[in-house]
């Protein structure tokens, strides 16, 4: 038995190395936009992303993250509206606390988050809100109030249709019916929540599904194939460092092991989840694992040992629950208001029902007037609507006619334009052969000028002649770029009124994907100043040294 722990020790050493080792990209990426932030609001920004990012991995690092963006909401000179930005950071304070176990202050900062929300009509964040506030209930063991504003949650998203968001509610939806032992309704939701996540192609969200279908398993004594997609789910976190992810699947192999009757393992997963959750402080997981270690202790009959980890689970529960008690105090109060609210509004129910009472015996008097007025309202409306029937059926002619010209004028429109379309490419064509014909007269002229043999000047004047016949396609080429261009220019001009007649060319010519040489030959001037007027183009269109004038107008 010991020989089989201490292989267990060693691998998992192994593997914590070589991940180790791996370089995370995507916190690199993250650390950059921090490092290159030129504001306070970039800053601010950037912070927010890290926190995200590490709040599954490294809580003391998004506790530094908060600290910082809280240090910069102390300036006195900020320029701009701090309110979201101040609403995402008590929703990260707020996930901070509820993974610490430390409800009351999570749900105090969800719902100062939740106001600014509110109050900005911020959908996308509102649902993220929901969520946050579900979970909290549903670590409080409050499942029905989580499935309540989880489905919140869900209406939100699907509207915004975001199915990696919309794939979280549902995950977090199936726990919640998992813990209240409706497991088909839990089943149901996790299958909801695996199809969205690979919609989204959000791969750890379907791993978390995994993780959540083995304790179905579990359920249904199926403990060996809840066992493989636990180590599963184990391998796929550890590999991308979520410590939180990682602490909670030792737990879960943990209790599968206990089940198999394989304590030292069990044992071995439960220490491991016991050492994450004290490094990173989460109270409630931390509780529970001393507790299924009691349990392993227990059903290995070493009793002394069982006994001592329980009382460790007891007095960790007791420091989360403790917290806990004051959120119940505070919620009977809230109940207590509600209830004066409620005596008050039915006092005003009273005298109001007295008043429509008396309103009631004034109206009696008044309904054969009003059922007179009722026939012959009916009267016309049903006239009015005979003959608005006849004339909808009439216009609705019109218009089918109308439809069925336009679509053959637009079938035309079409045969043209595609017609258009094959004489630009062949233009095109002919233009460079034109380009490359006058390259070799260059040459030609310039061999003649230092008498070579070989060069025939007829040959020349020949080449000349075809040179005219391509100046004449020129001008059909770019009266045919103007037509198929049309939508191009018309978006140009109504963007960047202010371009000269030889700027939109430019940007055709640039549109078409001709290089600055070919538009310099097809204008008949210099490379330099087919520079220069890219130069003043940028300019013009607003566009920085670093942005790119053909991307630019190639996306237009």
């Amino acid at each position: 038995m010991k020989l089989d722990r201490l292989f267990i020790y060693i691998v998992c050493f192994v593997t914590w190395v070589s991940l180790a080792q791996e370089k995370d990209t995507t916190l690199v990426a993250l650390e950059k936009k921090l490092q290159i932030a030129t504001t306070d609001s970039l800053k601010i920004e950037a912070l927010l992303n890290l926190g995200v990012y590490q709040l599954r991995r490294d809580f003391n690092k998004v506790e530094s993250y908060t600290n910082e963006i809280l240090d910069v909401f102390e300036k006195e000179n900020l320029r701009y509206d701090i309110n979201l930005q101040r609403a995402e950071v008590f929703q990260q304070l707020g996930i901070l606390n509820r993974k610490r176990s430390k409800y009351s202050k999570a749900l105090k900062h969800y719902l100062d988050a939740k106001k600014i929300f509110l109050a900005y009509e911020d959908s996308l964040n509102l649902s993220s809100n929901y969520h946050n506030i579900g979970n909290v209930y549903k670590y409080q063991e409050e499942y029905r109030k989580s499935i309540h504003v989880f489905k919140k949650a869900i209406a939100i998203n699907e509207k915004l249709g975001i199915p990696k968001k919309i794939g979280d509610n549902y995950n977090a939806l199936g726990s919640s019916y998992r813990r209240i032992n409706k497991v088909d309704s839990a089943a149901y939701y996790y299958e909801k929540a695996h199809q969205k996540y690979k919609e989204a192609g959000y791969q750890e969200g379907v791993y978390r599904v995994i993780s959540n279908e083995a304790q179905i398993l579990n359920r249904q004594n199926n403990y060996s194939e809840a066992l493989s997609l636990q180590l599963q789910y184990l391998e796929f976190v550890e590999k991308k460092g979520i410590k939180e992810a990682i602490a909670t699947a030792h737990y879960n192999l943990a209790q599968t092991y206990n089940y198999l009757e394989q304590f030292t393992k069990a044992i071995y997963h439960v220490d491991q989840s016991i050492i994450i959750a004290k490094k990173e402080k989460i109270g409630r997981r931390l509780a529970v694992s001393y507790k299924r270690k009691s349990l392993s202790y227990f059903k290995m009959k070493q009793f002394e040992e069982a006994l001592e980890y329980y009382r460790k689970y007891a007095k960790a529960n007791d420091s989360v629950f403790n917290i806990q008690k004051a959120k119940e105090i505070r919620e009977i109060e809230l109940q207590y208001e509600f209830e004066q609210q409620k005596l008050k509004d039915s006092i005003q129910f009273v005298e109001e029902k007295k008043r429509i009472s008396t309103e009631a015996e004034n109206q009696e008097l008044k309904k054969k007037w009003y059922f007179t007025l009722f026939l012959i309202t009916l009267i016309l409306t049903t006239g009015i609507m005979y003959y608005g029937v006849q004339y909808f059926r009439k216009v609705r002619k019109q218009n089918q006619l109308r439809q069925t010209k336009l679509t053959s004028q637009i079938e035309e429109l079409h045969t043209e334009v595609s017609l258009k379309k094959e004489e630009v490419t062949d233009l095109m064509k002919e233009t460079l052969v034109h380009l490359r014909t006058k390259e070799k007269l260059a040459n030609d002229l310039s061999k003649l000028s230092d008498q070579e043999e070989g060069i025939s000047l007829k040959s020349i004047i020949a080449e000349l002649k075809a040179d005219k016949l391509e100046d004449a396609k020129l001008i059909l080429l770019k009266k045919n770029i103007e037509t198929l261009n049309y939508e191009f220019l018309r978006n140009l001009k109504i963007k960047h009124p202010s371009l000269t007649k030889t700027d939109i060319e430019i940007c055709s010519f640039i549109k078409l994907g001709l290089s600055r040489k070919e538009i310099s030959n097809l204008r008949k001037t210099s490379l330099d100043a087919i520079k220069s007027t890219r130069y003043r183009l940028k300019s013009k269109l607003n566009l920085t040294s670093k942005d790119s004038l053909d991307k630019y107008i190639r996306s237009l």
